[in-house]
């Protein structure tokens, strides 16, 4: 891109609407639709932005008829401002899609709330009999799960009977929750244990295990066969849905806050090292088998400290302890700089549906949606 030589603009700069919001996002998502974003605040507020640009950099491309060479002329404009709404959410929980353009949230005083498009918060489920412990959803934005204590609830976003509350009580608390896996499989983890779950018209507990470790995040593969847990421990845990066993990886430099798969690489992919870190799905470690590793970018010093794995393509977004951003192909050595090191932690990354847009935010509260040309990808 010589546009961006030319001017001293970074691959982030000329792709990326930004908007500072002097706090911290820790978690970001996108709406089902993909036309809005969500950032968490640490302060519990929510942060809502479009999308849409109208100096995108598909319209600010230009490309020389006569040397071919693609430049993206710089951003005139600043992006529409985003909405802030103040929800108390519980920072430490995901935000989850609700229906096809909002996002729900668990709250401080027990409830779930919906926030639109529009800005408006509508609380979707009451307090309860306590405060909520876990909380995600599915990627559709037709259900929503949550834990309080040792109890599993599940909910539709819709109305009347699309929005009946199914619940679990299972023999151990409930501190981390997985999504709901296509096929309607839910993992709850907490107190050392890990409980398989099946939504149906009701819900049913398939299996329990021990499982050792504080779960920071979990993620399914598209086959609903593994769930790959992120982990405070400096490790991460792959649990194995078909032989009903948990596997540990360990040795990692730094907890490991994303674990997730990679269907276009088949891989299973990591942060909390000092370069993007996978395995082979189809060969992954088991007992003493160490399975097959993948390596993937440019090994540094620094922590790659959240990732987020593209929904189609074969290809990972990382973001490291010192801001620097990259694209990876996994199983690649080479990888797109997006964005040099700006010396603010990368705090929360995520595709949407599409893969045409990518949210990060730092510690300094930076957010930005990164929006990638097709021709970024040939």
């Amino acid at each position: 891109m010589n546009e961006q030589s030319s001017r001293g603009l970074s691959a982030f700069e000329l792709l990326a609407m930004s908007w500072s919001f002097d706090e911290e996002p820790v978690h970001s998502i996108f709406s089902q639709d993909g036309s809005f974003a969500a950032f968490l605040l640490t302060s519990g507020k929510l942060a809502i932005v479009r999308t849409s640009d109208a100096e995108s950099p598909a319209r600010r491309t230009v490309i020389d008829k006569e040397s071919g060479r693609t430049t993206i002329r710089p951003r005139k404009v600043d992006p529409i401002p985003a909405s802030i709404l103040d929800v108390s959410a519980l920072t430490h929980l995901p935000i989850a899609r609700f229906g096809a353009q909002g996002f729900a949230i668990a709250c401080k005083d027990g409830t779930i709330r919906q926030a639109t498009a529009r800005g408006l918060v509508i609380e979707r489920v009451s307090s309860g009999s306590g405060p909520i412990c876990a909380f995600n959803g599915d990627p559709s934005g037709e259900h929503l799960v949550f834990a309080r204590e040792n109890e599993v609830f599940v909910t539709g976003t819709g109305t009347g009977n699309d929005a009946q509350l199914v619940s679990l009580k299972l023999d151990h608390q409930v501190t981390c929750l997985s999504g709901i896996a296509g096929d309607g499989k839910i993992a709850a983890w907490g107190e050392g244990s890990i409980s398989i779950l099946e939504r149906s018209r009701d819900l049913k507990l398939q299996w329990s295990a021990d499982c050792v470790g504080e779960i920071l995040s979990m993620n399914w593969n598209s086959q609903s066969t593994h769930v790959a847990c992120g982990c405070a421990e400096k490790a991460m845990l792959v649990i194995n849905c078909v032989s009903r066993t948990v596997e540990k990886i360990g040795n990692f430099p730094r907890e490991v806050r994303n674990a997730d798969f990679n269907d276009a690489g088949g891989a299973l992919v990591a942060s909390g090292a000092f370069r993007l870190v996978g395995w082979k799905v189809s060969d992954l470690p088991e007992n003493d088998h160490p399975g097959s590793p993948l390596s993937s970018g440019k090994p540094g010093f620094v922590v790659l400290e959240a990732i987020a794995s593209h929904p189609t393509r074969n290809l990972v977004a990382a973001g490291y302890e010192n801001g620097m951003i990259a694209l990876t192909s996994i199983g690649d050595p080479d990888e797109l700089l997006l964005r040099n090191a700006s010396n603010e932690a990368i705090t929360t990354m995520s595709w949407s549906p599409d893969g045409e847009n990518l949210s990060v935010g730092d510690k300094a509260g930076e957010s930005s949606i990164v929006a990638f040309p097709e021709q970024m990808f040939k």
